[in-house]
């Protein structure tokens, strides 16, 4: 028997066909399509630039799986979210959203709070690298021990201000001519004090809570002497802009 299939079905099948397709698109869940209907963003959730496994013993696989495709996939699917409804904030980089916003432009929290949290953890992933830490070279070494005396006592610093945080994170960043060690609380980014980032450490629980329970100072000290990516800081400090 011929079976008809009225507009409605049609339609409803269309709709899941696109979701599915979404789904398995190698760039993610909310990749743009060709319709010209889509709303444009600039915003992106950076693919991660390893292995879940490769910051072992550091950074457990299981953790890396859950900070990535849970707690930052989170941030972008929310943001994505509140910009596919409303088209003033579309076409624009996660670094205006954040900066207009704090001059009060187009101000809405959830796309400032989200738009930070994004950022932030865009940049956590590329702070990070396997086989790496130690001691920088280049212009960023010249800057640690003209503003910290030596590499110890940057580490210290480092340490100290990530103590002190209940959540947030521990960047490096730019400060004129001089390297700065920020901390910044909750939801926080150096851009909004004028700084220029140049790495970020994620230091919420999720970040290390399964491999190093309350022991943060360990999960600390093992990216400074491990895992910190020097390169891209010196890459982030001969950027323009």
């Amino acid at each position: 028997m011929k079976q008809h299939c009225s507009r409605r079905d049609f339609i409803k099948s269309a709709a899941a066909a696109t979701a599915a397709a979404a789904l398995t698109s190698p760039h993610g869940l909310f990749a743009q399509t060709a319709q010209p209907a889509a709303p444009q963003t600039k915003v992106f959730m950076i693919k991660l630039p390893y292995a879940e496994n490769a910051l072992e013993p550091y950074i457990s696989a299981r953790t890396v799986n859950l900070h990535y495709t849970k707690h930052h996939q989170s941030y972008y699917t929310l943001l994505k979210g509140w910009l596919d409804t409303r088209p003033e904030f579309q076409n624009r980089t996660l670094e205006e959203l954040i900066l207009k916003n704090k001059n009060g432009i187009m101000f809405e929290e959830a796309i400032f709070q989200y738009s930070i949290l994004l950022n932030n953890h865009n940049w956590y992933w590329q702070s990070l690298k396997p086989k790496a830490g130690g001691a920088p070279r280049g212009n960023i070494e010249k800057m640690i021990v003209a503003s910290y005396g030596s590499l110890d006592g940057f580490h210290k610093k480092f340490i100290d201000e990530a103590m002190q945080l209940g959540a947030g994170w521990v960047w490096v960043v730019q400060d004129g001519d001089a390297l700065k060690v920020y901390r910044s609380e909750y939801r926080d980014t150096p851009l909004l004090k004028g700084y220029k980032p140049l790495l970020a450490i994620d230091v919420w629980e999720h970040a290390y809570y399964l491999d190093y329970q309350n022991e943060r100072r360990k999960y600390i000290e093992a990216i400074l002497g491990n895992l910190l990516n020097w390169e891209f800081a010196e890459t982030n400090l001969t950027r323009k802009g």
